[in-house]
């Protein structure tokens, strides 16, 4: 949380982050691009919390944080609790559960969600009982709500269960029933959501797959690289433990990849997800974004650590506290360079600046109205933004893509009134505001303080449409 808030002078470049926000206050039960728990996280959060960067990256690290505990109470089936402890921490120096766990959206929720889908699922197949069963099934839902690319993880503990007679086993008795039936429960009103709105986040989804089969290759070529580095600072941290036969360790860690009789339980739970979308990347031609596996490795650092265990290779697990410690305080200090160094540079990701932004929009309409912005829109990622740091007042709506956001209309606008904002090279959002407002344009130029520097102006463009009843600004 401290880290991001030094590196970043914003939430995110893309703008993902103001864009769950504004989705999220609707509370519907699914939006253009992504099914809504991630959005419904968001709206909730920031309830209590106030509408600011610091605020936002704590609940990227709250979400992370109950993922390594998801991984902890996954490895403590399978190893002693004092090892379970070493799986958190090993995942916490990894590129997943830090820097790009820091930005909140659909990719960043299913770190919180599938270690536990996963936990719940080891529980029912292991014991059998109810409540792991309904567990499993409400999680199981849940991760669909927050990506479809969970079902990714649903087809790997598939494979998992009949891979492993004593878990098949479990599928075909009728306590499975309980999972498919809260499974269902879950998905119930997105699903009513879905055929009335005639499956737009499938159109969405589609846009992703269809290419080459070469290319679909090549890019899961990259797609397995970069698992690869996300995976090796936490390969590092559990080597760095081993009291002896450091080498042995890292051998037996290599080879049990490659190697499902050295832990076949967790074997199948760590590598399945990684099989599942091969097929995916091969069979649709869907070329795999690095970060959407970000979540599948919940089994990998726990199959590690049975398989020392299993060879008697002994960790020193009160010097885990003392690294983790160590690669903290070097994170903080390379976060605060970053952050420093791009606003030296003029960055976007620096020197943006979105909630100057909001509050210059939110003290121009409130001049002329004496009240809260209704709505915004515009260029899109600055009209989320003067809607995210503002009150908690001001909904977002697309002008130019109207069906993105269909729980306001233009009539809806016409009757409240809305400001429109515009970067001055977005030529759309300029002819767009200047027909729909019939006022004339309020140019500005905005910057903002960072590092002890006040950093270059960046040019904005306002058209106010005021409420029918106000009256139009000429």
């Amino acid at each position: 949380m401290i880290g991001a808030w030094l590196s970043r002078g914003n939430l995110d470049t893309p703008g993902d982050m103001v864009e769950n926000y504004v989705w999220g206050i609707e509370w519907q039960a699914g939006y253009a691009k992504h099914p809504p728990l991630f959005a419904w996280i968001t709206a909730a959060w920031f309830r209590v919390f106030p509408h600011v960067d610091i605020a936002y990256f704590a609940l990227s690290s709250l979400n992370a944080m109950v993922g390594l505990f998801g991984i902890v109470a996954l490895a403590r089936r399978f190893v002693p609790p004092r090892l379970a402890f070493i799986a958190g921490l090993a995942m916490a120096v990894s590129p997943l559960y830090s820097n790009l766990a820091i930005k909140f959206n659909a990719n960043a929720v299913l770190l919180s969600v599938w270690p536990w889908t996963a936990y719940f699922f080891v529980r029912f197949v292991q014991t059998g009982a109810r409540s792991p069963a309904a567990a499993l099934g409400v999680l199981a839902g849940a991760a669909i709500l927050g990506k479809y690319f969970s079902v990714v993880l649903l087809l790997a503990l598939l494979i998992a269960a009949f891979a492993r007679p004593a878990w098949r086993a479990r599928l075909l008795n009728w306590r499975a029933l309980i999972t498919v039936c809260a499974f269902l429960v879950v998905l119930t009103p997105h699903l009513h959501w879905l055929v009335t709105n005639h499956f737009p986040t499938f159109g969405y989804a589609e846009e992703r797959t269809g290419g080459t089969l070469s290319a679909a290759v090549a890019r899961l070529g990259v797609y397995t690289l970069a698992q690869i580095g996300y995976l090796f600072l936490s390969y590092c941290f559990v080597v760095a433990l081993v009291r002896k036969e450091r080498g042995r360790a890292a051998r037996l860690m290599l080879q049990s990849i490659v190697s499902p009789r050295m832990c076949p339980d967790l074997w199948w739970l760590a590598l399945a997800p990684m099989f599942v979308v091969a097929a995916i990347a091969v069979i649709a031609r869907t070329q795999m974004a690095s970060v959407w596996g970000m979540a599948q490795w919940f089994a990998i650092v726990p199959m590690w650590l049975a398989v020392l265990s299993n060879h008697e290779i002994e960790l020193r697990s009160g010097r885990a506290v003392r690294v983790l410690g160590g690669y903290w305080v070097l994170v903080l200090v390379a976060t605060a360079i970053v952050g420093y160094v791009g606003a030296r540079r003029n960055t976007d990701d620096a020197a943006e600046p979105r909630a100057e932004l909001s509050a210059y929009a939110h003290a121009l309409w409130k001049a002329h109205t004496g009240e809260d912005i209704p709505v915004a829109t515009g260029s899109v990622h600055e009209a989320e933004s003067v809607a995210f740091y503002g009150s908690g007042h001001t909904r977002y709506w697309s002008a130019l893509e109207p069906k993105t956001t269909p729980w306001l209309t233009a009539d809806d606008i016409a009757r409240s009134g809305a400001l429109f904002v515009c970067r001055t090279d977005d030529a759309h959002c300029l002819a767009a505001g200047a027909a729909s407002s019939r006022a004339q344009p309020i140019s500005a130029e905005i910057r903002k303080h960072a590092w002890g520097r006040l950093l270059p102006a960046r040019k904005y463009v306002f058209f106010l449409k005021l409420p029918e009843s106000t009256g139009t600004l000429e």
